[in-house]
């Protein structure tokens, strides 16, 4: 596998967490990318927990590379310049059909490698604040515009839609990034923000502030409709109380959708095969490394997409693991 600029661009951002093991394995496979976003988004540190596993458990020398949008992370994988990307599978539909923002610029190399868990995300209020719905919502402060995040668009409309809302019903503050909207928010920029349930920044905010809460939506099947209307891969999602979930109080509702690693078409069918058989059987090391991998399952890895084809490399192995249902 030859040497990409963005393989230069990873051994510079490779994390502590791989820079260690790569330094003293020359002799191993030539290191892979693994696209996500920056430090601070709940999808970083899962994928610095998935790059340690693949690492340890096959001869893939995994580097994580930060992009601040979705675009640029599946761009770089469709392009064959990154191995791997850890995308939602709302975005990576879109972009491989070439719907909305990809509209005439299909990526079509796009495959999947695994599908990683179902994935929950929400509206943020402070804790004592007077919003108690998302019907609240209409004519408060929130982010819009979203240059560098364009995912964040029908992220907000989907959530906002289960109250009958869209961004048109908030007072517009301009964000560029989902981090940047989140750092709004705490400076007291805006009312609420979006972002994924026991994501670091949470966290953060909710020490921070005094707390945090995430509303819970109305998930009638009239509600569902409209949220189903922004992206057909969104759905209702129940999500209890944890300790590592700022802001979940009570049973809450909240949107949800799959995490998946995607790989490209050009990708070897041996590294694919060899990085799908390293994380097979390994939630104990993924449960360890994050919390939020609690609703990983080996079966699912190889969950079914209407718009979505698996790479061949993966599907050998899951055939050879008795857990592939495709065709």
């Amino acid at each position: 596998m030859s040497t990409t600029p963005l393989r230069t661009a990873a051994r510079r951002a490779a994390t502590p967490l791989v820079a260690a093991a790569w330094l003293s394995a020359a002799a191993a496979a030539d290191p892979i990318s693994l696209s996500t976003l920056p430090p601070g988004a709940i999808n970083h540190a899962q994928a610095q927990v998935i790059a340690k596993v693949i690492q340890e458990g096959s001869d893939l020398q995994t580097r994580v590379v930060s992009f601040n949008s979705p675009a640029a992370i599946l761009g770089a994988v469709d392009a064959g310049q990154s191995d791997m990307a850890l995308s939602s599978s709302d975005e990576s539909t879109v972009a491989f059909t070439g719907t909305e923002d990809y509209q005439g610029k299909p990526m079509k190399n796009l495959r999947v490698a695994f599908t990683i868990m179902p994935f929950a995300v929400g509206l943020i209020v402070r804790k004592d604040s007077d919003i108690k719905t998302v019907a609240d919502l209409k004519g408060k402060r929130f982010g819009t515009g979203w240059q560098g995040f364009k995912q964040g668009i029908p992220l907000a409309n989907a959530m906002l839609a289960t109250a009958g809302l869209s961004l048109k019903d908030v007072d517009p503050v301009p964000v560029s990034t989902l981090l940047r909207a989140a750092d709004d928010f705490k400076a007291g920029k805006t009312d609420a923000f979006q972002f994924a349930v026991g994501g670091p920044k949470v966290a953060e905010i909710h020490a921070a502030i005094g707390g945090v809460r995430f509303l819970s939506f109305d998930h009638s099947p009239e509600a569902t409709k409209r949220m189903q209307a922004v992206r057909k891969a969104y759905r209702p999602v129940l999500v209890n109380p944890a300790p590592h979930y700022a802001g979940i109080e009570g049973p809450t509702w909240l949107m949800g959708y799959h995490i998946l690693i995607l790989t490209s078409a050009k990708t070897p069918d041996k590294t694919v095969y060899k990085a799908v058989k390293a994380i097979h059987g390994k939630k104990a090391e993924l449960v360890k490394g994050h919390p939020s991998f609690g609703a990983f399952t080996d079966a699912g890895m190889a969950t079914q997409f209407d718009d979505l084809t698996y790479h061949p490399g993966a599907v050998k192995f899951y055939k050879e693991a008795g857990i592939w249902t495709g065709k």
